[in-house]
């Protein structure tokens, strides 16, 4: 499911996401020599062999999989949902759809143009979903931060996406915090500001510092709880930070060691 933070403050964007991914195997059972009683008239009926339904069974299957990205060294991409579509990763998507893409495109070009590329990819991969699918099936979903130009001014932009049959695209521009995923843990903790305002987290007041160090928070608590619950968890492994700034762009201020191998050098 993972876990993407964006954090709009007054000097600039910071994007955080998790690298935990999740998988599910079917476990499928038979049971043999089973006596079975009817609940009407209490006859004893023996059967050779029962067979039950399928059971999905999730997992963790990789903690270093990729879900931040850089487009052009202008705009953050963070992605949430299915980790593989058409038998290759999201990363490998998104770094092909890079290559399509001009640094001169606003982010609604972007946006839009990469919303296209996964429907088509989707529709490879599961080609009567847009008939079949539930209305609320989206199993992919992104943030794409940037700027855009408002009335001469540089105003910070999250558009929140969800594709699927139905595609949501919701566009926050105030000063606050969006996350995509799974939202649980981080609402639980709204919730306190909700019921004490006193104890709103004051992002109009962040500094650049303070919107990294809450990103990050937010991701470990939410990893950190789902280690104590009684479920598989969603959330976890490394976690890269990036910053985007009207004068400086794209920052990596925390990432996996491969990336820099893969050569996207750390700007400075």
């Amino acid at each position: 499911m993972s876990l993407v933070v964006s954090l709009r403050v007054p000097d600039g964007i910071v994007t955080a996401t998790d690298s935990l991914s999740t998988s599910q195997t079917i476990f499928e059972f038979v049971a043999q020599g089973i006596e079975m009683e009817c609940p009407h008239c209490k006859k004893r009926v023996s059967g050779q062999e029962l067979s039950l339904p399928p059971i999905p069974v999730p997992f963790s299957a990789s903690s270093y999989t990729q879900k931040l990205f850089s487009l052009h060294d202008k705009k953050a991409l963070g992605s949430f949902g299915q980790g593989i579509l058409n038998g290759r990763s999201i990363y490998y998507h998104v770094k092909q759809f890079e290559q399509s893409s001009s640094e001169s495109e606003s982010l609604v070009q972007v946006r839009d143009r990469l919303i296209g590329y996964l429907e088509k990819e989707l529709l490879y991969q599961f080609p009567k979903y847009k008939d079949e699918a539930p209305g609320d099936w989206y199993p992919l979903g992104f943030h794409l931060n940037g700027y855009e130009d408002v009335e001469g001014k540089d105003v910070g932009v999250t558009y929140e996406v969800l594709v699927g049959r139905e595609n949501v695209i919701r566009r926050r521009a105030d000063i606050g915090c969006t996350i995509g995923g799974d939202p649980k843990v981080v609402q639980k903790l709204w919730e306190i500001g909700k019921e004490n305002p006193q104890l709103q987290i004051k992002y109009p007041l962040f500094s650049l510092q303070d919107a990294v160090d809450l990103s990050e928070f937010f991701i470990l608590a939410t990893s950190t709880f789902q280690r104590f619950a009684n479920e598989v968890p969603s959330v976890g492994g490394e976690i890269d930070i990036a910053l985007l700034t009207p004068f400086h762009g794209f920052q990596w201020i925390k990432r996996k060691k491969l990336m820099e191998i893969l050569g996207e050098p750390r700007r400075t």
